[in-house]
Formats: structure tokens, sequence, C-alpha cells
């Protein structure tokens, strides 16, 4: 049986009390792009191109006046977290992140 996937909400203090968004039980390959998949089909975004560095990969998501990073880094695993770190958008990507997951699991 497959575990259920979650996300935790995580103050990264390494870099300056930013608010991340960790998924847990989520290793799949590519995952990334899968979840910009989602996000872009559910809520309209669009995505750049895939960043691909030796020890992670990222990938811009736009979503009305935000951008997301959505990343998976060899250490930490898959995150997002939006760029300028807004109160209402990171509320807003939490909700979303929350629905994707729900998604995700429902097919499992």
């Amino acid at each position: 049986m497959l575990n259920k996937i979650s996300y935790e909400r995580y103050v990264n203090e390494n870099k300056g009390n930013r608010v991340e968004f960790r998924l847990t039980n989520f290793d799949y390959y590519d995952g990334i792009d899968y979840l910009a998949k989602l996000f872009c089909e559910k809520y309209g975004m669009r995505a750049d191109e895939k960043v691909e560095g030796i020890f992670f990969d990222f990938i811009i998501l736009h979503f009305d006046d935000d951008k997301y990073v959505l990343m998976w880094h060899e250490d930490i695993g898959t995150l997002i977290y939006v760029l300028n770190q807004s109160i209402c958008g990171t509320a807003q990507l939490e909700a979303q992140l929350s629905a994707v997951v729900q998604e995700i699991n429902s097919s499992l």
C-alpha cells in the first residue's frame, strides 16, 4: 500500500524565516514536473522551464501577482514557497497545495 502524501509548514531560519511547505512521502521521479502540471491545470498557472542543477531542480510557477518556487533538493526533498513571502500569498499557496495533495492521494 502506498503512503499518503502530506506536507508540513516549515519556517526556514537559514533563509530569513522563509515559510516553506515540505512534502512527505512524495518520492517520485520528476515529481516537481507532475506537481507543476497539476497546479497549472487546476489553477491556470503558468510554469517557467525547469532549471536543473547538480543537487536541486526548480520550477517557477506564476499565479496572479505571486511567484511560487517549486523545488526538489537532494537533502530536503520536494518543497514549495511563495517568492515574496506575502501573508496572503502564503495562505493562498497552502490552500492550493492542500487541494492538490488531496487530489493526488485520492488517485493512489
